[in-house]
């Protein structure tokens, strides 16, 4: 809460590696944007300081960044006598100054999947290092990921599994492999692992480490901007830094960080593997745990495949095909995999209506086309090689006119087993395909309920009337004030 008296003003909170630098980094702050993506892309921060005095370029940037190129994440490390746990909650985990809800924030929270170095667990609270200080994370939300007591070259280390673990996942842990895990264990069957079963980490008795640069984190408030002394708060995530950039005169940088970096394992190494009897979701949740990520499995559709071939693809890539091809999409953020349906968020009641003329925004533009070509239709066909069988389903475009000359229709193969399993196929593919044909961006004063996936109702603009959902949100807050610049897509239900 602020003081009511106060002007209302934006404030950002910014924390490199776990160390709140909100007070160091004011004075030299220019601008902070966060960029929030509905799908397919990475979410961005962008950090912009004056450096007239080369302070940032010649000191502390210098070394910060040569120190995380050349060392894994505090939080990652084995220490001595500690056993590591990872972040369990997707929103992620605060971190307390004495071992109470009633002890002030330490920083910013550990994001899911982080891995943490436990020196000891009492009365429901693990005491850790935090800033090179003393902290504590409440016990139920984290997990136990391994032993690290033993001495490095003692192979003592030991993974004790949990309910959705795979040995892959274990073994991209460990910096292993699974076949080598099963090996060294005698197991037979690599696909199959139960809760409570003791994996041994050969040659090594350390624990998993992150391999990670420096990550950031930031948090805009708002503050007391209707007068009643309420703040509104966007907190924008946890990013790796991915580029710096030094230009002048004036003299400034430039800290560039991405929610999922193009060095990630992830993103960036190619496989080539099976995957059999397995549905999406089942990979998803493959993919993640192999690379120390969680997910969320929001789609109704949920295909199974008996055989599908990952060739020299990153795991990101294929998964992003699998998804579109199911008319689904996909979004990786925080360190969270989401796979989502578009017309669930699309049913959303809206946040707010814009109406022209009405003085809530700054500027506006509008825009009609295509990605691809607009299809009145589409239908979705599958042959049983076995029967003979044709099975198909169509779907049709709210404003479909039967009699029209410029229809032209959407044709999929597809393996389904009902009309209405290809009819709701149909139906996701021609929203792909159709789902840009009315755009529209607004720049607006600053608000932190606008962000990716949420709905809007534009009213008094004539073609572009209607609802719409936010592709992209872009927060700034600079020199100018707070603003906010939101791209939207018509959708395709209507409202």
């Amino acid at each position: 809460m602020s003081q009511k008296d106060l002007a209302r003003r934006t404030a950002v909170e910014i924390a490199f590696d776990g160390v709140d630098i909100t007070n160091s980094i004011r004075p030299y702050l220019l601008s902070a944007t966060y960029i929030d993506n509905e799908e397919d892309a990475t979410d961005d921060l962008q950090i912009k300081l004056q450096d007239r005095d080369g302070i940032w370029m010649e000191k502390w940037l210098a070394s910060a960044v040569d120190a995380a190129a050349v060392a894994t994440a505090t939080a990652g490390t084995s220490d001595g006598g500690t056993i590591p746990y990872i972040v369990t909650p997707k929103e992620g985990l605060n971190v307390r100054t004495g071992p109470s809800t009633s002890y002030k924030k330490a920083g910013a929270a550990f994001v899911c999947g982080t891995v943490l170095n436990v020196y000891s667990i009492e009365n429901g609270w693990a005491t850790i290092q935090y800033g090179g200080q003393k902290a504590y994370v409440c016990a139920k939300y984290i997990r136990e990921v391994g032993y690290s007591g033993a001495s490095a070259n003692s192979g003592g280390a030991v993974y004790t599994v949990v309910k959705g673990d795979t040995l892959s996942g274990i073994a991209a842990k460990y910096g292993t492999t699974y076949q080598k895990l099963a090996e060294y264990n005698d197991i037979s069957n690599p696909n199959l692992i139960y809760p409570g079963q003791k994996v041994k980490i050969p040659g090594s008795g350390s624990a998993a480490t992150t391999s990670t640069g420096m990550m950031i984190q930031a948090v805009f408030i708002r503050q007391n901007w209707n007068g009643d002394g309420k703040d509104k708060v966007l907190d924008c995530g946890q990013f790796e830094l991915d580029d710096v950039s030094a230009a002048g005169p004036p003299a400034t940088i430039t800290i560039k960080a991405t929610s999922l970096p193009y060095t990630s394992q992830v993103r960036q190494t190619e496989k080539s593997r099976v995957w059999e009897n397995i549905k999406l979701s089942g990979i998803v949740h493959q993919v993640a745990a192999e690379n120390g990520m969680t997910y969320l499995f929001e789609s109704a559709y949920d295909p199974l495949y008996e055989r599908v071939e990952q060739f020299k693809t990153s795991d990101i890539a294929f998964l992003s095909d699998l998804c579109h091809d199911a008319g689904a999409s996909l979004k990786s953020t925080n360190n969270i995999i989401v796979v989502f349906d578009q017309a669930t968020y699309e049913e959303k009641p809206p946040a707010r209506t814009i109406k022209k003329g009405d003085g809530s925004y700054i500027k506006y533009k509008m825009g009609v086309g295509s990605t691809d070509t607009k299809y009145s239709s589409c239908r979705v066909k599958y042959t049983d090689p076995g029967s003979g069988k044709v099975i198909e389903g169509i779907a049709y475009a709210e404003d479909y006119k039967a009699n029209a000359k410029n229809n032209q229709q959407l044709e999929i193969t597809a393996k389904v087993g009902s009309v209405a399993e290809a009819q709701t196929l149909a139906a996701k593919l021609l929203r792909l395909h159709n789902k840009y044909s009315k755009t529209a961006t607004f720049t607006l004063p600053g608000d932190p309920d606008l962000l990716a996936g949420v709905t809007v109702i534009l009213e008094g603009w004539g073609l572009w009337n209607g609802k719409y959902i936010i592709m992209q949100a872009r927060h700034t807050v600079g020199s100018g004030g707070y603003e906010t610049q939101i791209q939207l897509r018509r959708v395709l239900e209507g409202y």
